[in-house]
């Protein structure tokens, strides 16, 4: 059941949430990836619009929220920053709280970037793992093929000699084949990072999302989801004992969320992260002064889930989004 308290958080218009894609190609090319990489970085203009829009959303806020998305969102890391930092200034100005967050792949975030960036109030990262060496380098590879789990071990093993607070998660995929391995990786995350509360695991049940190509993850079922969860981490108490995606209660998913929006890199405004080729997913546009021409059409389907007040649909908007030809059709489901 939605609490009040996360239904107010989600209505209110004291908060607004900003997710930006700086840029959408990547450095890796993980073997499931849904995208295409076919928008590179953001212009100046866009840019520009950002940060107007940013100054428009001021008055009457309590908390601006900065995430940032890609592609790889540091394959642009210099518009991480001049946001960033625009944005940081912005809500000191303006004494408005202020969190920035970043979902990165972490081979750029080295610890210099990764102090450059608390240095802004950018606390919060999720970075995924495959399991270990084995099988992350098989999947969660460069655009060259070569391994990365080396890379983004030494990286998180060095981000522990920070001494400010941050929060990083990272997200375990798990599926059929790599079961053994994503074990092997939780017994040496629970030895080397776990004990310090600024680092926490979250299981995510992954299936092969690129379609035919790569190298295929065959998805567990929820029976042998549940078995593999308990396996890894070695408890039978998953509600309480293990962060995963079937022990999330009382959420609402960004997308459902009104005062949530997705700037594309190209200037164009969504809803979902995931849904980056559907074209339910275009609902406006950013105008270079930061103003916004939504098309109410397009974003009111987002927000259904308040209707009868269905969780799994708070949960994954994307889920039971009618498949509409056209606008018009749209309008008229919708009316």
């Amino acid at each position: 059941m939605i609490s009040e308290q996360s239904l107010a958080e989600a209505l209110s218009n004291k908060t607004f949430q900003l997710i930006v894609l700086p840029t959408e190609k990547c450095n890796f090319r993980c073997t499931y990836c849904y995208e295409d990489f076919s928008i590179g970085r953001m212009t100046d203009r866009t840019v520009g619009g950002i940060k107007s829009l940013i100054g428009r959303r001021m008055p009457g806020l309590s908390h601006f929220g900065l995430t940032w998305f890609g592609g790889e969102p540091l394959v642009a890391k210099d518009v991480v920053l001049n946001i960033g930092r625009f944005a940081h200034e912005e809500c000191l100005r303006s004494e408005v709280s202020f969190s920035g967050s970043l979902t990165t792949n972490a081979y750029l975030l080295t610890p210099r970037v990764f102090s450059q960036l608390l240095d802004i109030r950018h606390k919060d990262f999720q970075i995924t793992l495959d399991g270990d060496a084995d099988w992350h380098d098989r999947t969660r590879r460069l655009a060259n093929s070569q391994g990365t789990f080396e890379t983004l071990w030494k990286h998180l093993i060095a981000y522990r000699t920070e001494t400010r607070p941050f929060s990083i998660t990272l997200r375990l995929h798990v599926h059929r084949d790599n079961v053994e391995s994503v074990k092997r990786l939780y017994e040496r995350l629970t030895a080397d990072l776990l004990h310090d509360s600024r680092f926490k695991a979250f299981f995510h049940k992954i299936s092969n999302l690129s379609g035919d190509k790569g190298i295929p993850q065959h998805e567990l079922n929820a029976v042998e989801y549940s078995s593999a969860l308990r396996y890894i981490s070695g408890t039978d108490d998953l509600n309480h004992e293990v962060s995963a995606d079937i022990t999330l209660k009382d959420y609402i998913c960004y997308a459902a969320r009104p005062n949530s929006l997705l700037v594309r890199a190209d200037g164009r405004i969504g809803k979902c992260t995931v849904a980056l080729n559907d074209s339910r997913n275009d609902v406006g546009i950013l105008h270079d002064d930061g103003s916004l021409e939504i098309n109410n059409a397009r974003i009111r389907p987002w927000f259904e889930g308040y209707r009868n007040m269905s969780e799994a649909t708070l949960g994954c908007p994307l889920t039971d989004l009618p498949k509409a030809t056209n606008l018009v059709q749209l309008a008229e489901t919708f009316a």
